[in-house]
């Protein structure tokens, strides 16, 4: 279907990525369409993908051709590409898929033509109205199901019922319900439904961001972000885990999905890793933990930062900011662990011979961070996100013409808009799904009852509260993306955890964060599944190894509770807060990992433990007795490293 890519780098030893993306990304296998069909697809692909490109330089048309037209197109090419079934065609489209994919057409017209009206006549659903809107809402519903499984479709469609069968529901959840007419116009003739915010983040954000990672990796910046990485770190202790964590993260804050991440820096750093003594289970779990925190390292967070701005109302700046302390928290726990891990089992690095000289890597690519430094500029200086994307596509095409094999013309420019589209359907498929959850909540005031319920359920304890947002993320996560998950979780569970005295941008990355655990926590662990594909290792030993490894997933949530970590206190108490955090989570990788300066016995681990409860725990004194506790665990260490470098002296003196 596509044209051929011919400058983005290749594979390592020739794996389609492609195919593991959609497999691990929890997405369908797409068609492979050819000839007239193909090329169809793929102009209208690129044309969609030229369209949010033009309107990031020039402004947006209006609110309705803006979100009318992403919604529609992508459920027309998701309608497409998609199989119905297991057992419908693969290399073409059906009949029944044609007329469906038409429909998307008619409907997004409709919208977009009639808007005006149906906004000045609220509340009044003609039947044009009614038979526009309960296509659209099928519709919506199973391009979520073709491309991203039945979880979220099916949530969806229990999410309409309540809507229509309110008084049939128990307790606090019971509402007077509402007709056919007023839930079918309500979710597609305001922008509060399919067509509200969520579609306007993901046309304006989300869309914009990935469009920029697939220009990154045809203008060869992807391999640079490896390449280098591995001739800095690769002969260093456990060298080719350390290159992932860097990698990943570089490469996971702009392209959005662990899983992508995982297939994209894995492939290469993975079977380094098993080759310098990493059991198989243990590099796909490094591996699924480095891409899955790519989501949580600022500038762009996986477009994390842009979605969490409109949800709040906080500048993206401003959560660039605040996030930064947490991401290094997070990558300097998996650091230790890495580097813990290489010290218990002996681990080398790779040969200096077998690796190339940092600096010629860093001569032959370093423009490649301009484009980003590009976009962080100009967010920093006011510009919208998607006119920061569009001038870092822009950067992006015009640094790949600086080395002859990466140059993009035309057809390389072509073919990075279609795969960019392409590849944003996973996550674009659930656009329309999201918006109809999103307004039955509005609707029906769901998002209180949600609170009150959880509330309920909490006994009104914050912890309790943080731990049941954490299983719904959880939950969600199975079947879902991460963003997915945020979003819904956000209008659901951030009020209940304000009202517990949370504040708003604390409880949004709250969210933020535990939604990311799906990615790595067995039963169904996308990432960690595609990290034990790769390593081929067993699936579930990996997913386990992953929540040792990922540990501040599950810790640093409460610390945004609980201290202000996140710059929203008392110079004094913010820089303690952030002192006892670092000290803290050094202390949990020792004792997760047994290890520190030595080998650690069960005594030490437990001192270790207990030391790091202390230094996270908001309250002065207890920072200060973990730390005195850090302190003479450490010195022990060195006391007996020093008796038992003396002991081996005197033998080889005997001897």
């Amino acid at each position: 279907m596509f044209l051929t890519q011919t400058s983005s780098p290749a594979p390592p030893e020739g794996k389609d990525i492609e195919k593991m993306v959609e497999k691990y990304e929890g997405a369908s296998a797409r068609r492979t369409l050819s000839g007239p069909v193909g090329l169809f697809v793929a102009i209208v692909a690129g044309l969609f993908a030229l369209f949010y490109l033009y309107q990031s330089k020039f402004g947006i048309i209006s609110p309705e051709a803006n979100r009318g037209i992403y919604v529609g197109i992508t459920v027309f090419l998701c309608l497409l590409l998609y199989p119905a079934s297991k057992k419908s065609p693969r290399n073409r489209i059906t009949i029944l898929d044609a007329v469906l994919a038409l429909l998307a057409v008619v409907v997004t017209v409709y919208f977009v033509i009639n808007y005006g009206q149906m906004a000045n006549r609220i509340g009044f659903v003609t039947t044009p109205d009614l038979i526009m809107g309960l296509i659209a809402i099928v519709l919506c519903i199973e391009a979520t199901r073709r491309v991203t499984g039945n979880v979220l479709a099916v949530i969806a469609v229990i999410f309409v019922i309540y809507a229509l069968f309110g008084p049939y529901f128990p307790g606090i959840l019971s509402h007077k319900g509402f007709t056919l007419h007023r839930v079918a116009g309500f979710l597609f003739s305001s922008l509060y439904g399919i067509f509200g915010g969520v579609a306007a983040i993901f046309a304006n954000f989300v869309f914009m961001f990935m469009l920029f990672g697939t220009f990154l990796e045809f203008s060869g910046a992807g391999k640079f972000f490896i390449d280098f990485p591995y001739s800095l770190l690769g002969r260093a202790r456990g060298g080719p885990a350390k290159v992932a964590i860097i990698a990943s993260g570089l490469m996971g804050s702009i392209n959005g999905s662990a899983a992508a991440n995982v297939v994209t820096t894995g492939t290469f750093t993975i079977p380094l890793m098993k080759r310098v003594g990493y059991k198989p289970h243990m590099a796909g779990a490094i591996e699924a933990v480095a891409s899955t925190g790519g989501m949580l390292m600022p500038p762009i967070m996986g477009a994390g930062a842009f979605v969490m701005s409109e949800f709040t109302g906080i500048s993206y700046w401003h959560i660039v900011l605040v996030s930064f302390v947490p991401a290094v928290l997070y990558y300097m726990y998996l650091y230790l662990m890495v580097e813990y891990q290489a010290r218990n089992l002996g681990l080398s690095g790779l040969p200096k011979s077998e690796l190339p000289d940092p600096r010629h890597e860093l001569k032959q690519g370093w423009y490649y961070l301009l484009p980003v430094a590009v976009v962080i500029y100009l967010l920093v200086n006011g510009y919208s996100p998607g006119a920061a994307a569009f001038w870092g596509i822009t950067g992006c095409v015009a640094l790949s013409w600086v080395r002859k094999d990466t140059r993009m013309g035309l057809k390389e420019i072509g073919n990075a808009l279609v795969k960019g589209t392409v590849q944003s359907l996973t996550v674009g498929a659930t656009v329309g799904t999201i918006g109809i959850i999103v307004g039955v909540v509005y609707l029906t005031g769901l998002a209180l009852k949600f609170s009150s319920l959880l509330l309920a359920l909490s006994g009104g304890i914050l912890p309790v509260a943080i731990l049941l947002v954490g299983v719904a993320a959880y939950v969600l996560g199975m079947g879902i993306t991460a963003t997915t998950s945020y979003v819904i979780l956000a209008v659901l569970a951030a009020p209940a955890l304000q009202e517990l005295g949370v504040e708003v941008l604390a409880a949004h990355l709250i969210i933020y964060w535990m939604s990311l655990i799906g990615n790595i926590n067995p039963p169904v662990c996308l990432a960690a599944f595609a990290g034990a594909a790769i390593a081929q290792a067993d699936p579930m030993k990996t997913g386990w190894t992953a929540v040792r490894f990922g540990q501040p997933l599950y810790i640093i949530p409460f610390l945004f509770a609980y201290t202000p970590i996140l710059f929203n206190g008392p110079t004094p108490e913010v820089i303690r807060a952030i002192a006892g955090a670092f000290l803290g989570i050094y202390m949990v990788a020792g004792f997760t990992q047994g290890y520190q300066l030595r080998k650690l016995n069960w005594v030490e681990r437990i001192l270790a433990g207990i030391s790091a409860v202390m230094l996270c725990w908001p309250d002065f004194n207890t920072d200060v007795m973990g730390f005195v506790l850090m302190i003479m665990l450490l010195l022990w260490q060195m006391v007996t490293i020093r008796r038992q470098r003396a002991g081996a002296s005197d033998i080889k003196i005997q001897q």
